[in-house]
């Protein structure tokens, strides 16, 4: 996608030395459409923007007023993209207090084991990610926390990913969270692409460096149900390419807590992410009852410029040994 281009800083002189940050050359991000602020886009990106809102469903399931991760549907403000069908975008629907809580899972649950993760492929099943010395499965010290987070880059749940014959199998199962398994099928409750069945996940961790070049999500046998991704900590340029690599992708600003759901025909579509912005996550989530443990995960998401994404989806026609509708 030759737009990352466009989004890519020169951090080194000619000569192979470090710009310092206050002296590289701003990105322009003008040409970014931003659903957090509608009226601030250009004309063209405004035509682009279509208020989902009206759509959102709730008549057919029981949403829980009181939950504690995520606000009501009739809360949201959803938005699709013309030329997208089946695209939605929802601005975040939690509070600070329930980003919490999923940025806690994502960080600490999800990225262990029995759930695999890029780091295995070093130390095998990493015990403890965020002590001080973490254990291998032998109960061995590992090198320092701090130094293991900076390289952990993606976890699977579920299914789990076989990456390089792209492909999913019975064989390769761990249970599936149930809150995340609730949130989501919730989500494509309200937006009407029920019933979903999240059968596998995965948990990207980007650092401030990180890109994803457009790809296809393609290796589920199951194509009619969406992706559905949920973003926490720092924006990211986000591209939503077309079914061919020849049409330019639409660059979108995804911010702490929005959800991006890629159904009907953008399943179909090329995505990718160009830039983690720099300085982005400015939520104040940190309050004086929070744990120190939780302190640390937050402000390492901010100090360090990442980017959590849990992206679900439903990869068999039927569900198999690890899916089970809810029926709550």
């Amino acid at each position: 996608m030759r737009v990352q281009r466009l989004f890519r800083q020169v951090t080194k002189t000619p000569l192979g030395k470090n710009i310092p940050k206050e002296k590289r050359e701003p990105i322009d991000y003008s040409i970014v459409l931003d659903f957090h602020n509608i009226e601030n886009n250009t004309p063209e990106n405004r035509e682009l923007i279509i208020d989902c809102t009206e759509n959102v469903t709730s008549k057919e399931f029981e949403f829980n007023k009181d939950t504690e991760f995520y606000l009501h549907p009739k809360e949201w403000k959803v938005f699709g993209l013309k030329g997208y069908p089946g695209f939605y975008f929802i601005r975040s629907p939690f509070t600070p207090q329930q980003q919490k809580k999923w940025i806690k899972h994502g960080l600490e649950h999800y990225a262990s084991p029995p759930n695999n993760n890029n780091l295995n492929l070093f130390y095998g099943p990493v015990h403890n990610l965020w002590e001080e010395r973490p254990l291998d499965k032998n109960g061995e010290r590992l090198p320092t926390y701090r130094a293991l987070l900076d390289k952990l880059a993606w976890a699977t749940l579920g299914y789990q990913y076989q990456w390089t014959p792209r492909l999913y199998t019975e064989e390769f199962y761990e249970e599936f969270p149930d809150d995340l398994q609730e949130l989501v099928q919730k989500i494509a409750v309200a937006t009407k692409f029920d019933p979903y069945v999240a059968e596998a996940a995965t948990i990207n961790f980007y650092s401030e460096d990180s890109i994803m070049g457009g790809h296809l999500d393609n290796a589920e046998q199951e194509m009619e149900k969406p992706i559905i991704s949920i973003s926490f900590g720092s924006t990211a340029v986000f591209l939503m390419g077309a079914e061919t690599r020849d049409i330019a992708p639409v660059p979108l600003f995804i911010k702490s807590g929005d959800i991006v759901i890629m159904g009907g025909r953008s399943r179909y579509c090329y995505h990718g992410v160009a830039k983690i912005v720099e300085d982005s996550f400015n939520l104040d989530l940190i309050d004086e009852n929070d744990s120190k443990d939780l302190k640390y995960k937050i402000k390492w998401l901010k100090e360090k410029n990442r980017r959590l994404n849990i992206n679900t989806r439903q990869v068999f026609k039927e569900a198999k040994l690890g899916g089970k509708l809810n029926d709550k």
